[in-house]
Order: structure tokens, then C-alpha cells, then sequence
């Protein structure tokens, strides 16, 4: 061949050089604070349990999801419950591990031989986690899965696989996501599969269900314990009024009170009735407005400032902000953000040194907010959407010369 000559072209397309997408195994992951779940894309096989890990020393016997969370404000001294990710970050690897092992165990997923662990791969994990979550959190995460016989692991954020899962379009033009799980509320502008500007707030499932309990034990004197405000929350947790509203019975531990007479019968525990209309006045209104109402509005006016035309794609027919996530149950949610946005606000803009800071005044914004379908599964539910994505990031490390897919082009 002269020193001129073309060369002939590859067939770059050729299938036999490429795995096809089911080749792979898959296996889905929303590693969420509150519930773990997992799905086996390729068999259909799932799990789905509380976060919970517990230890009982005395027995030597260690107990996952319900079981272990069933002990909470249960146990004794011998007991310890972890839960591995607390308020959006990951607070214990080692029960975490422990946890994705029993999955893969479960799961059939687990290589022991070492000697034919690399011959044998071909598992793809892809885990969805709190925004929060930093870089070496991530790394010993996609280590943790490759030890236990993943070929490749890939870390995605939360908010952004359940706006992919709740049916947005996370490829185009800018969407609003508020992902509200147990340790943290998620609020993310997305576009073009990436994420424009978010930002997290710990008020979530765990932080409300602390602030019932401490409510409950301020106003009626009464400890009550998680499970109990959980329920609470549940049953009667709501940001506007709704219909068929009736008063829930709660019992506890009776606490010392600073006004209690001398001779003033005690007892251990009592009953009591609480209204939805006071959980919702003195908590989750309160709650929200201080912390959720202004979040969203910082990531708003942050998307403003970053792309124009981020805040007038919002405003689209069709478009606006989904919540998701165990939040998106609470009662009128929808129509609460949606009120509280319309209204006009005000912000405190630093000034010159020496000066006082100056309160800005802002108008509000109309939205349209709605509720997410099955908000609880929207995370896992994206995921299995993205390994496409996924699929196609693999195709072209293996052969960077090769054009990317279409999206027309069979991927299986």
C-alpha cells in the first residue's frame, strides 16, 4: 500500500466486536436514607426494604429491613441499629456494604471465584444516592459493587433519575424536580441530561418526623416514639386543608410539667387526640416555609441567573415542577408549593462593609406543580430507564472511534 493510498474503512458497526445491551446484566440501585431498592432488570427480580441494619451481639444474629427497623425504641444494650445513609450522606460504608452484599447474595449476583471473577463479569450497576453524596463516597461505592463482582458501577444522582423516572424529559429543555426523601429534600433544574443547579435541604421525612415528636412533647407534655410521629405524619400530615379531616389518637411516656400542681395526680402514659389542622399549622407549614419554600426559590433564581431560559422553559404548558420522592404524599403538597410561590417575597442582599444588609423584595412566580405517579418508585423506575444511556457511555469507551447510537439504532 503506497504511503498515499486510502485506507480501507472499519466496519465499526460490526455486531460480533459489540456486546448488545442484554448482554449485560443489570442491576438498578435507589440507595435512598428511609428505603433500599433494588431491581435485577434482566429476571425482574427486586427488593424493596427499609434502610436498617441491626446487630444483635448477645445472639450473634444480624437482621435487615423491616425486622431491624422494628426494634427501633425496642432494644437493649446488646442491640444496635445502623442506618447507613443519615440526612443525604452515606454515615456507615460498612453496613452499607453489608447490605448490598445480602442483595447480591439474594440476587445470585456474588463471584467467589476470584481466579474467574474477571472472565466472568458483566454486570453493570447503576445506583442513584443523595445529591449530597462527595467524590471518594462515590469511588468507595463503585469499588464496594466491583468487589462483589460488578464489572463497572456508576453513581447518578437521585433527583435526576426520579424526574427520568416520573416521565420528564431530562434530554431536553430545562424541568424542575423536588425529590423529597427521608434525609434530605433534593431540588434540581435539569436539562440536556445534566443538572443545571441544585441544591438540598435536610428538611425531609426524618427531620418533620422529629419536629412532630418534639411538638407533641412541648404542647401535651407526652413522648412519643419514631414510629409513632411516622405514623403521624402519614395519617394526618398535611399543607393545606383537606377533606374528611379527623383528630388521630396517639399514645406515650407522660413527661414532667412546669405548670403540674402540688398533690397534682401523675400518671406513666396517656392518650391523647391531635388535629390535622394543629400538626399542620405548627409543623409542616412552618417547616416548609422555612426551608423548602425558600430552597426552591434559591434554585430557581440561581437557573435564572446561570441560563436565561432555564426559568422561562419552566413556565411551558406541560412543563413547571414535579415532587417526588415519600414527601410527595403529604397531604395538598402540590397545592401549597404552588400558593407560596405566587407570592412575593423578600431576601436580605449583602452590602458595602459597615453597611447594613439590603432586603430585596421579589414578585412570585406562577408554576404548574403536580404530584409524581408512584412516587416512591420514580428513582428505581429511572434508572432501569437510564442504562441506556448508561449502555451507550460503554460503546463508545470500548471503541472511541465508533459514532455514537442513534436513537434509532437497535441497542439490543
Amino acid at each position: 500500500m503506497g504511503l498515499f493510498d486510502k485506507k480501507p474503512k472499519e466496519n465499526l458497526n460490526k455486531k460480533s466486536n459489540i456486546k448488545s445491551i442484554n448482554d449485560y446484566q443489570w442491576l438498578a440501585l435507589d440507595v435512598g436514607t428511609e428505603n433500599f431498592k433494588a431491581r435485577y432488570v434482566n429476571i425482574g427480580l427486586t427488593y424493596d426494604a427499609p434502610t436498617y441494619l441491626a446487630e444483635d451481639y448477645e445472639k450473634n444474629v444480624i437482621l435487615y429491613g423491616e425486622e431491624a427497623k422494628a426494634l427501633i425504641d425496642k432494644t437493649n444494650e446488646n442491640v444496635v441499629i445502623k442506618r447507613p445513609v443519615r440526612d443525604g450522606n452515606i454515615a456507615d460504608p460498612d453496613a452499607l456494604q453489608r447490605i448490598l452484599a445480602k442483595i447480591f447474595q439474594d440476587f445470585r449476583l456474588e463471584i467467589k471465584d476470584s481466579k474467574q471473577a474477571d472472565k466472568n463479569r458483566n454486570l453493570i450497576v447503576l445506583m442513584a444516592t443523595p445529591s449530597e453524596i462527595n467524590s471518594v463516597q462515590r469511588e468507595a461505592l463503585e469499588n464496594i459493587v466491583h468487589r462483589l463482582g460488578a464489572l463497572r458501577g456508576f453513581v447518578q444522582e437521585e433527583v435526576k433519575m426520579a424526574a427520568l423516572g416520573s416521565g420528564q424529559d431530562i434530554f431536553g429543555t430545562a424541568i424542575m424536580c423536588v425529590d423529597i426523601g427521608g434525609g434530605s429534600t433534593d431540588i434540581a433544574v435539569l436539562s440536556n441530561d445534566s443538572i443545571l443547579y441544585s441544591y438540598t435541604t435536610h428538611c425531609a421525612g426524618d427531620y418533620l418526623t422529629q419536629k412532630i415528636q418534639e411538638y407533641i412533647a412541648k404542647k401535651h407534655a407526652l413522648k412519643i416514639g419514631t414510629k409513632e410521629a411516622e405514623d403521624v405524619k402519614k395519617n394526618i400530615g398535611s399543607l393545606l386543608k383537606y377533606q374528611d379531616e379527623k383528630p388521630y389518637t396517639i399514645s406515650g411516656i407522660s413527661l414532667p410539667r412546669l405548670d403540674s400542681q402540688p398533690g397534682e395526680t401523675m400518671s406513666i402514659s396517656k392518650t391523647i387526640e391531635i388535629t390535622p389542622e394543629e400538626i399542620r399549622e405548627n409543623v409542616m407549614q412552618v417547616q416548609f416555609r422555612e426551608h423548602v419554600i425558600p430552597s426552591i426559590r434559591r434554585v430557581l433564581r440561581t437557573s435564572g441567573e446561570k441560563a436565561a431560559g432555564s426559568v422561562s422553559d419552566l413556565k411551558k404548558k406541560g412543563k413547571g415542577i414535579t415532587i417526588c420522592g415519600g414527601g410527595a404524599y403529604i397531604k395538598k403538597i402540590d397545592e401549597f408549593i404552588k400558593e407560596e410561590l405566587a407570592k412575593e417575597y423578600f431576601i436580605e442582599v449583602k452590602a458595602e462593609k459597615g453597611t447594613k444588609p439590603i432586603r430585596q423584595k421579589y414578585e412570585g412566580d406562577i408554576f404548574e406543580v403536580r404530584v409524581a405517579q408512584n412516587p416512591l418508585d420514580n428513582v428505581i423506575d429511572g434508572c432501569v430507564k437510564y442504562r441506556d444511556t448508561i449502555y451507550k457511555k460503554l460503546i463508545a469507551e470500548q471503541n472511541p472511534n465508533r459514532e455514537i447510537l442513534t436513537k434509532d439504532e437497535d441497542l439490543g
